[in-house]
């Protein structure tokens, strides 16, 4: 996938913005906030028109205003794409081609982009929600039938939750829902297990090399229950043993919604024993691995990494550029790097102007 053309208009910094982008690794270059991580934070959004930095979208609007657009071409092989997302301080439109998209699951097959932000590096110390946020969000983008199952499974929690938290819960209606839960949770604990799997073939070599030295490494999945054949018995036993603490405490405690993973570098866990470091390079990894589970060239997502370099030294900055040079589409944001064959766009002033 290649971004070829992005427009905004009234977006965080931006007034107006017409800025064309080529193939390959782009330098987008500039002083402390004058509006990089705003462009880069705009490329990331054609994705799920979704925010890494704010679940409001009214946060998205430039000052004063009380609507933002963002417009952008986006090719695939021989495929070209409009998008086009009208946000306002209560509502979101999105376009492809110039129709409306009502599942947003169909933009992240035109456009998937990959974020790396400073806020990622804890993601192995942070709670768990952030954690299954990461494999929801990517194997949606992978497919369009776990992004049914997770959406599937988010309203009947809800219902179940509701019905739990009724003056006088019916079991009834909570039995009913907790079956549908378990033939939900079934494929997706799966297909979790499928994509770990996927990752752990393609980490250890990812690592060593943005590392810089041999490394081993394994992501640990917990699923509520074993994923096995025998999987829809376990998943109604751990419901029912957990039904009279549901009832106290009005919320449904066990299945995907609780679940985790965790990282093993060099067989320790990176989140207690790993440094600041070794933990950005670890969500590093992660966040690159997708680009490498991908058959088709021109499927490769595209990938914007927001102040990357910062905290690494020249040897991992070195590899790091090596890495990138073998995906697809690349942003890069930094006050000062220098790449050879990059394109390079400059900000100042919350306007971005591509170098000649």
């Amino acid at each position: 996938m290649i971004l070829t053309h992005l427009r905004l208009k009234d977006f965080r910094s931006y007034e107006n913005l017409d800025i064309s982008f080529d193939p390959g690794l782009t330098l987008i270059l500039g002083d402390n906030a004058v509006g990089k991580t705003n462009l880069a934070e705009a490329i990331h959004y054609l994705s799920l028109a979704r925010s890494w930095r704010s679940k409001e979208d009214g946060m998205l609007l430039r000052d004063g205003t009380q609507g933002a657009f963002i417009s952008a071409d986006v090719s695939e092989g021989k495929l070209n794409r409009q998008i086009g997302i009208e946000i306002g301080r209560q509502s979101k439109k999105v376009f492809l081609n110039g129709k409306p998209v009502r599942r947003l699951s169909e933009l992240s097959r035109v456009t998937n982009v990959i974020s790396f932000s400073p806020s990622d590096v804890p993601l192995f110390v942070g709670s768990p929600g952030e954690r299954r946020s990461f494999l929801d969000i990517s194997l949606a983008k992978r497919s369009s039938d776990y992004f049914a199952l997770a959406s599937r499974y988010s309203r009947l929690l809800k219902e179940r939750n509701a019905a739990l938290k009724a003056y006088s819960p019916d079991r009834n209606v909570i039995d009913a829902l907790t079956s549908q839960m378990v033939a939900t949770a079934e494929p997706m604990v799966r297909y979790r297990m499928m994509y770990v799997t996927s990752l752990n073939s393609v980490l250890p070599d990812l690592l060593t090399k943005l590392r810089g030295e041999k490394t081993s490494c394994e992501l640990i999945y917990r699923p509520f229950v074993r994923g096995d054949e025998n999987f829809r018995g376990r998943a109604e036993k751990a419901f029912l043993d957990a039904l009279e603490s549901d009832l106290a405490h009005r919320s449904t405690s066990v299945g995907p919604h609780r679940e985790d993973f965790s990282f093993k570098m060099d067989g320790k866990d990176i989140a207690t024993r790993g440094s600041q470091g070794e933990n950005r390079l670890a969500v590093l990894a992660l966040k690159l691995a997708p680009c490498l589970l991908v058959e088709e060239s021109e499927k490769m997502p595209i990938c914007v990494l927001d102040d990357v370099t910062s905290e690494l030294d020249p040897g991992h900055v070195e590899s790091l550029i090596s890495v990138l040079r073998g995906l697809g589409q690349v942003f890069v944001t930094a006050t000062k790097l220098n790449i050879e064959g990059a394109s390079i766009v400059d900000v100042a002033a919350n306007n971005a102007i591509r170098r000649i």
